[in-house]
């Protein structure tokens, strides 16, 4: 279980990779993580699941992407990539959101394209409506911001989808 420090803590120290992968490999950077609810964010589950979607998202970016890192972390499982095949940003963007609109453990991913500068293509930039509650599909930072449902009904729904999900793909 992560506290809540080393969750904040985790979330700069991937601020600076992020920098320092973009400076060292001079290209775009796509980062892959969960967004797991409460305070356990990585399990042999949550790895299990992101292993899988991941080897998914790679092959469908083949050419596009280069996998330069992978990090195992209580906080959290973490990818970063290379955008080495010249892609227009805003259409990798808008690729990947469709990856986490349609793979069955999408929603749980959180798929982030960086240009040179470190700044984030955001949703909002290319047009598509903010993610949705896992619970009640309203905005999802909306119903963080107000505890509207508990931890233990989000984390009951996050380990019911991860286990269907390698359940129904015999993982």
């Amino acid at each position: 279980m992560a506290t809540l420090e080393q969750i904040l803590s985790a979330r700069d120290e991937r601020a600076g990779l992020q920098a320092t992968l973009i400076k060292k490999y001079g290209c775009p950077l796509v980062s892959c993580t969960m967004n797991i609810p409460g305070p356990e964010k990585n399990s042999t589950l949550i790895q299990a699941c992101f292993d899988k979607a991941m080897g998914a998202f790679a092959k469908q970016n083949e050419g596009v992407l280069d996998l330069v890192l992978e990090r195992r972390l209580e906080t959290g499982p973490e990818r970063y990539f290379m955008v080495t095949g010249g892609a227009n940003l805003h259409s990798l963007k808008r690729r990947l959101a469709f990856f986490e609109q349609v793979y069955p453990i999408g929603r749980w991913l959180d798929l982030d394209v960086k240009d040179l500068q470190g700044s984030a293509i955001s949703r909002k930039d290319i047009m598509l409506e903010g993610r949705t509650c896992l619970v009640c599909k309203r905005d999802a930072k909306e119903c963080a911001r107000s505890a509207r449902h508990s931890i233990d009904e989000l984390d009951r729904i996050t380990l019911e989808a991860l286990q269907l999900f390698l359940a129904k793909d015999g993982a």
